[in-house]
């Protein structure tokens, strides 16, 4: 099984068997926290002219929020059935949602000859894809990009991973996060250090980096919510790199 039918395999296995329960996408948290703390640190850097691709935009919980910031947003997710429930669950008159591989640079090249270059809006998709496979979703961010655009990712730190142990340890295992591991979904890190390697400065303009972090939807018996150790980046490509 090749790396994109594995994927494909685990998320559509994931959201077909989504009930809608509050609480059961564990990193579905209220656009009003979790989108617009990214907004704040992007919308400055983003041409508005430009439409906006939320690469792995799930059911489209924060797509709907930026389709209230930006003139087009268009949803993207490897799952059909992702797609299905955000169209259903979250429709605007200026969102859409499609499926797009982000290992199919051919994939990305049409739908930027569809619309042009575009800024990106990437919440906690590199962690999810094996080291091996982030050459290939890198070409096809580039894509998307083409000279214009600004993508702002957000993933978990390399912080994240002594945060879940101590989170386990002393509460037991969220659910939401069971789920996922249900699903053959095994999430990895995405340390600081892997930004030059990933963006090298001979293709990219690092505008801004920092510490942050991704909201859940799970509370502790303290009333706390969880929210995971994250770094933030924004990228735009050089207009030589074309």
């Amino acid at each position: 099984m090749t790396s994109a039918n594995r994927y494909l395999t685990s998320w559509e296995s994931f959201w077909s068997t989504s009930t809608g329960t509050p609480g059961e996408i564990f990193w579905d948290a209220d656009p009003a926290h979790a989108a617009q703390q990214d907004l704040a640190l992007f919308q400055g850097h983003a041409d508005p002219q430009l439409p906006l691709v939320d690469l792995g935009c799930g059911n489209g919980t924060q797509t709907r929020f930026l389709a209230n910031h930006f003139a087009r947003v268009i949803g993207t997710e490897i799952s059909p059935a992702a797609v299905q429930i955000a169209q259903t669950k979250h429709a605007a008159p200026n969102a859409s949602y499609r499926v797009l591989d982000v290992l199919s640079p051919d994939d990305a090249q049409a739908l930027h000859e569809e619309i042009g270059d575009a800024n990106l809006y990437m919440r906690g998709v590199l962690h999810q894809l094996s080291p091996a496979d982030h050459e290939t979703a890198i070409e096809s961010i580039g894509r998307l990009l083409g000279t214009k655009g600004t993508l702002y990712l957000i993933e978990l730190s390399s912080a994240a991973e002594p945060f879940f142990a101590r989170l386990i340890q002393q509460h037991g295992l969220p659910p939401g996060l069971a789920r996922v591991f249900q699903h053959q979904i095994t999430p990895g890190l995405l340390s600081e250090k892997n930004l030059e390697s990933l963006f090298p400065s001979d293709r990219f303009t690092l505008l801004g980096t920092g510490q942050s972090h991704i909201q859940t939807v799970h509370t502790l018996p303290t009333g706390e919510v969880v929210k995971i150790p994250a770094f933030f980046a924004i990228f735009r490509k050089l207009r030589a790199a074309q």
